[in-house]
């Protein structure tokens, strides 16, 4: 039975020191990268994004308080538990996977590994993947971006009703992994559910789930007549290899 991690924004505290290994010829700093979560400029006062290999290292505690996570950090044996209302996200430091859920628990793997500098606690982008979170890193404009599942659906959805199909592709496809959707499909599979369904007015709710290296995040959008169901499905560095839209009732009828 799949883990279902609700999409809203976390909650999360955290202050950690762990094993991690770190050397200082396979740093490099990121000079003017910006950080953007949720849309907005993160700030980064008394810490640094930086390359270690190719990995894009991030401070996870900058993170965790802005999306407000509660933390449980266990000195003696490494492990640390992130958790909010019924969730619980359990993951060790110097390893290579976290732990969904407290009773259906799930494993999901990162690639890279957790490291430790100035007694602060980094994490490569595949952490926050494997957290149900999108982050992705752009070489091109030396920006990382960092959204929660219900954000990612509402720029998605929105760029959908507004047309901007272009643009949907150019910042959420992934041109070189051999995965990339049929735009002209996508357009048609949109219009032929929305435009009957009417005018569109947002997201009514999001929820997630992980599965084999692939994260569904299912939204239900509502329109003037309609609703509708989105379904998204990411890869393991958040870019989107599956998008369909469907009636609520077929929706329903398809997962049943």
């Amino acid at each position: 039975m799949k883990t279902r991690i609700a999409a809203v924004i976390l909650s999360i505290l955290l202050v950690a020191a762990g094993t991690g290994t770190f050397t200082a010829q396979e740093v490099k700093a990121a000079p003017n990268m910006s950080v953007i979560l949720n849309g907005q400029a993160l700030s980064l006062t008394d810490s640094t994004v930086y390359k270690s290999g190719g990995a894009v290292m991030v401070p996870l505690r900058e993170v965790a308080e802005a999306l407000k996570y509660k933390i449980t950090y266990q000195g003696s044996t490494g492990k640390v538990q992130l958790s909010r209302v019924n969730e619980i996200i359990e993951f060790q430091v110097g390893g290579h996977e976290i732990v969904i859920g407290e009773k259906d628990k799930k494993k999901v793997s990162f690639k890279g590994a957790i490291e430790t500098k100035d007694k602060r606690l980094y994490v490569p982008l595949s952490f926050l993947n494997s957290m149900g979170l999108i982050a992705g890193y752009s070489t091109g404009t030396n920006q990382l971006e960092i959204y929660t599942p219900e954000v990612a659906a509402g720029a998605v959805s929105m760029l959908l009703a507004t047309g901007q199909y272009q643009e949907l592709q150019t910042r959420y496809f992934n041109d070189k992994s051999g995965q990339m959707p049929d735009l002209p499909l996508i357009q048609k599979n949109w219009e032929q559910i929305a435009v009957p369904a009417g005018k569109y007015f947002g997201v009514k709710s999001t929820a997630s789930d992980w599965g084999e290296d692939t994260l569904t995040i299912q939204s239900i959008l509502y329109f003037t007549e309609a609703e509708a169901v989105l379904t998204l499905s990411l890869d393991s560095v958040g870019k989107i290899t599956g998008l369909k839209l469907e009636p609520v009732a077929a929706a329903d009828e398809s997962h049943s």
